[in-house]
């Protein structure tokens, strides 16, 4: 019988005393029950295993119980930033509208609202639960227009596991933008919950950068209510194996949900987005996109689902995948899939792999530009769309900084 491989260190770390105690006693017999993903499941048999091994074989980040929350001072909005750092204190200064949950609520929070991914073996969320001794939650409320920065900036040698809880009440409206970065041979498992209530509208984005050896695994999960609203723009660039798993219900029908997805990848490189998105109600919209642009060897993975069960009548969705190859070495792997039982609905989906066209890039050359700015011109204008839905007005600085260079090579 082929043993079982899981991070044996967790073994040594004491269980937390407090909220998560009986999470990480479940998540840790689980771990030991199924180990990595085996290439028997669906969604990781494409996945790179060596990837899968190194990104467990790290200790325990030793700050995991010291992750500090600064507040930035701005009157404009609320702007809050993740770091970890020595000082052991965890610390919150929220602005107006925007409340730190306290123990009491996360753990009913937790105990009403399963992440649990069709009661299929979810590894981020059970390696994150299994390890993780702290969780961040907000509450969002009141009608004037509020924005979050979260910035989670990860560079140690070890397994660093994050996770955030925001609840969005009826009527609120919050533009959110995180930041997440990776370097040397980091391991970092992130998991965020976003609960958008009744007529809610939420404005998400994500740009996570990775360098050297880093790696990510990110799971995001999002039930939305009544008339509510929620986009999504998630860019991925850099991390050697990167991995996003997007799971959006919308609990009654009638809202709006908006995806966007870029990974752009070279050397090496594995990226990869698994979606589902599940209607369990009627006049539900959804509109997706993914994109990839892929250089040198490296591999971009797109399976996206969506459920529309009979319930879910005068659904519209569409999921659209478009992948820019720049070399022949380079892979794709993209799946988006319908599953419909209702039978009065407008659902369409589709993939499409291309390289530069010779004629575009003709085109330009003949107005004096030389191939190298043609070939940029034409990369930019392949995920323009999708950089230009990231909320930037959060943080417009440190955008430019990440978004300005992301398409060069």
């Amino acid at each position: 019988m082929k043993e079982i491989c899981y991070p044996t260190w967790i073994d040594s770390i004491p269980v937390n005393s407090g909220l998560f105690s009986q999470t990480q006693i479940l998540a840790r017999e689980q771990l030991k029950t199924n180990g990595i993903p085996k290439k028997s499941f669906e969604a990781w048999r494409l996945t790179n295993s060596a990837l899968l091994t190194e990104f467990i074989k790290h200790p325990l980040c030793s700050n995991n119980q010291k992750l500090k929350l600064n507040n930035i001072a701005d009157s404009r909005k609320s702007s809050v930033k993740l770091s970890f750092n020595s000082e052991g204190r965890f610390e919150a200064n929220i602005g107006k509208g925007i409340e730190k949950l306290n123990e009491k609520e996360i753990n009913l929070y937790l105990s009403e609202n399963s992440t649990s991914r069709n009661n299929n073996y979810d590894f981020n969320k059970t390696i994150n639960e299994a390890s993780n001794n702290q969780l961040i939650g907000f509450r969002v409320k009141g009608k004037e227009k509020k924005s979050l920065e979260i910035d989670i900036q990860a560079s140690l040698n070890e397994l660093i596991p994050t996770r955030l809880i925001i609840i969005v009440e009826e009527g609120s409206n919050i533009d959110i933008l995180q930041i997440i970065e990776g370097s040397k041979s980091v391991s970092h498992s992130h998991i965020i919950e976003i609960h958008v209530g009744d007529s809610a509208t939420v404005k998400h984005g994500i740009v996570s950068i990775g360098k050297d050896s880093s790696k990510l695994l990110a799971s995001i999960f999002v039930k939305q209510k009544k008339h509510s609203s929620y986009s999504l723009s998630c860019i991925q660039k850099g991390w050697s194996m990167s991995r996003f798993e997007k799971e959006i219900v919308q609990l009654y029908g009638n809202a709006k949900t908006m995806i966007q997805g870029l990974q752009i990848a070279k050397q090496k490189q594995e990226l990869a987005t698994h979606s589902l998105v599940k209607f369990n109600g009627p006049n539900g919209y959804l509109e997706q996109i993914q994109k990839s642009i892929l250089d040198d060897e490296s591999h971009s993975i797109f399976q996206g689902m969506i459920e529309v069960p009979k319930i879910a009548q005068k659904t519209e969705a569409s999921q659209l995948s478009k992948n820019l190859l720049l070399s022949s070495k380079a892979k794709v792997d993209t799946s988006p899939q319908l599953k419909i039982i209702a039978d009065d609905v407008k659902c369409n989906h589709g993939a499409t792999i291309s390289q530069l066209s010779n004629e575009e890039i003709f085109y330009l050359q003949s107005r004096g530009i030389n191939t190298k700015q043609a070939n940029e011109l034409l990369i930019n204008a392949f995920c323009n769309d999708i950089i230009n839905n990231v909320p930037i007005e959060v943080n417009q600085s440190a955008c430019q900084t990440h978004l300005a260079n992301l398409t060069e090579k």
